[in-house]
């Protein structure tokens, strides 16, 4: 995000999240200086299968997202990684000891419906004709 953002509050733009949420000494504390200015942050994805998206990374921060992580049903073992315009980056299968499956549901729920679930989506239809 630009440096002038990260002292931003939400002033309740963002349903669902506190009608503040100040993170900029966070942001400033957790950013890496030697890769420029500004600040890079992890944010909800409340509000992000909006179109356009109603989330804090562009609503409170005015920030597009690097990559957003998305579980692909239906067993929600595999994810995608895709940008801001819902393009897919990298996707995967990992090994050992995985976040619960129902928070990986609700990974998927939150974007279900949107550009970032494209990806996802694409791969369960492959799967399921696999089968």
């Amino acid at each position: 995000m630009r440096d002038e953002e990260k002292e931003n509050e939400n002033e309740g733009r963002v349903v669902g999240i506190h009608a503040r949420n100040p993170l900029g000494r966070g942001i400033k504390i957790a950013s890496l200086e030697e890769l420029g200015p500004g600040g890079s942050w992890s944010t909800c994805m409340i509000g992000c299968a909006s179109d356009p998206p109603q989330d804090v990374a562009h609503i409170q921060f005015r920030s597009r997202i690097a990559f957003k992580l998305v579980w692909t049903p239906p067993d929600f073992g595999t994810f995608v990684l895709v940008d801001d315009e819902g393009n897919l980056l990298a996707k995967g299968t990992p090994t050992g000891t995985l976040p619960n499956a129902g928070e990986r549901e609700m990974n998927y729920r939150v974007v279900k419906g949107s550009k970032y679930a494209r990806e996802a989506d694409k791969i369960a239809v492959a799967n399921s004709e696999l089968r």
